[in-house]
């Protein structure tokens, strides 16, 4: 089936694309992406992003971030033409609108999905909040992480504390005393950081303490990426897949686990928080934090919180081999507030969820809170309701949520929809004709073979046929199937 014959619906709480993801870089003023220019959702040319830049002239928004110096990546040529630079978050967004441009689809903003089954014709009625039914033969999960977030159970009743996404509660700046204490931000990894940082930007200088608090449960740990650079290099990534696919179930739980190994933080604002640190702004302890015996649970007031430092060894410097200084103590501290960035807990039986109400209606296998999708993504065995991104991880791999791992999800998809046919329409024909090679050519001097020549064509077409199927799919198939909206 062409682009142009499948008919895509996009389905989103939001007015658009990327509009979540802009609200939270746009909050905690991110310039730059963690991931490299080859990772965007351009499924056909690994160099668009880095070839949209030079077009408008906005190569100077690509970082340099030192990934290309990495020994495992200088034989690479990817390295050598930038492809290894970080992109800005104004450029990624322009490339990924612009993409969205070119591809058919319709877009159903403001709105949820509250209900969703199958009708007589076995096709999906997926009823929307705004009170209209859409029906579809194929629908695709592309809802990112279910869970809820993680708190540390000593500041579970804390009235002062709040996630990073929610806006800050509101402070009488004329209590000079609750606005010059501290803020605490809870978690290790980078979205800890970039919260950390950004407080310390609207932060009010102080000459006696730091602004901000960093508490994480372990030593930051310092990576370009939150996954092993071998699930990014093309050398290796079919095989890092492979090995992970091939393991049980328990194995891949725990694989998962040790790739990301909660969280880590890129050189980049390793180094922005060793100067903060070093200019006593910042503040990074290890250990496990709760609310103080003494705290009075008046938010108007902060909160007493106590630090138990763990017998352990924190990085000094942000460098790759730390200078280690040996802590063990308790603190207290009064501060404004304490803001929450210790990820989500993995629940895809939430209630109240999209995916809590499919697996009320279709059970599936559930593990540490992901569903146990089919090879093809599948949520159940021939069914066409597909899973991508995080929530499919335990069939993905630890790279679900990044870029790359949701690229292969789709191309996954679209080939199981057959949304990648149409590539192969113009090669099913005899592959020796683009050679000008014709059976109505006749030459005294050829011979004819016989059955062995018959078949070494047979054996050369099906291979110039399977090495064209594994083109990349079309954009398209990132999206729903065909559908009608009432």
């Amino acid at each position: 089936m062409s682009p142009q014959e499948r008919r895509i619906c996009v389905i989103d709480p939001s007015n658009g694309w990327l509009s979540s993801w802009k609200s939270n870089f746009e909050r905690l003023e991110i310039q730059f992406l963690r991931s490299p220019a080859l990772a965007h959702p351009d499924m056909f040319d690994p160099h668009a992003l880095l070839s949209y830049a030079v077009q408008h002239g906005r190569e100077d928004e690509l970082l340099e971030s030192g990934c290309g110096d990495i020994k495992k990546l200088l034989a690479l040529g990817q390295s050598q033409i930038g492809l290894w630079k970080l992109p800005s978050t104004k450029l990624f967004v322009d490339f990924c609108l612009d993409l969205a441009k070119e591809l058919h689809h319709t877009f159903v903003g403001n709105t949820t999905v509250v209900s969703i089954k199958k009708n007589s014709r076995d096709v999906f009625e997926l009823g929307l909040s705004n009170g209209k039914v859409v029906q579809a033969e194929s629908v695709v999960l592309a809802t990112g992480a279910v869970g809820k977030p993680i708190v540390p159970v000593g500041i579970q009743d804390c009235p002062c504390l709040r996630h990073w996404t929610q806006a800050p509660k509101t402070i009488d700046e004329n209590d000079p005393a609750r606005c010059n204490l501290p803020v605490v931000v809870v978690g290790g990894g980078l979205t800890a950081v970039q919260v950390a940082l950004n407080e310390l930007r609207r932060a009010k200088a102080s000459l006696n303490s730091p602004s901000v608090i960093l508490v994480s449960n372990r030593p930051l740990v310092e990576k370009h990426f939150d996954i092993d650079i071998a699930w990014f290099d093309l050398r290796t990534t079919n095989k890092c897949i492979a090995d992970f696919y091939h393991n049980p179930m328990e194995a891949r739980k725990q694989a998962l686990r040790q790739a990301r190994r909660g969280g880590s933080v890129p050189p980049l604002y390793m180094k922005e928080l060793f100067e903060a640190e070093q200019n006593g702004r910042l503040l990074c302890l290890v250990g496990e934090i709760e609310r103080s015996c003494n705290d009075d649970l008046n938010p108007s007031r902060g909160a007493s919180i106590c630090i138990h430092h763990r017998d352990t060894t924190r990085p000094r410097d942000g460098r790759n081999n730390p200078v280690t200084e040996p802590i063990s103590a308790v603190s207290s501290y009064q501060v404004k507030e304490l803001i929450l960035a210790c990820g989500i807990q993995p629940d895809c039986e939430r209630l109240n969820s999209l995916t809590g109400m499919i697996q009320s209606k279709w059970p599936t296998r559930i593990e540490s809170g992901h569903p146990c999708v089919t090879q093809d993504l599948r949520w159940r065995e021939n069914m066409n309701l597909f899973v991508v991104g995080a929530l499919g991880s335990l069939n993905i791999g630890p790279d679900a949520g990044n870029l790359m791992g949701i690229r292969r999800a789709a191309q996954i998809v679209a080939s199981t929809l057959g949304s990648r046919n149409w590539l192969r329409e113009s090669v099913l024909v005899n592959p020796f004709e683009a050679l000008n090679w014709s059976d109505d050519d006749d030459d005294d001097d050829s011979t004819v073979e016989g059955e062995e020549e018959e078949k070494e064509r047979q054996s050369l077409e099906k291979s110039f046929l399977e090495t064209s199927d594994m083109s990349d799919t079309a954009e398209e198939s990132m999206s729903s199937s065909d559908f009608s909206l009432e």
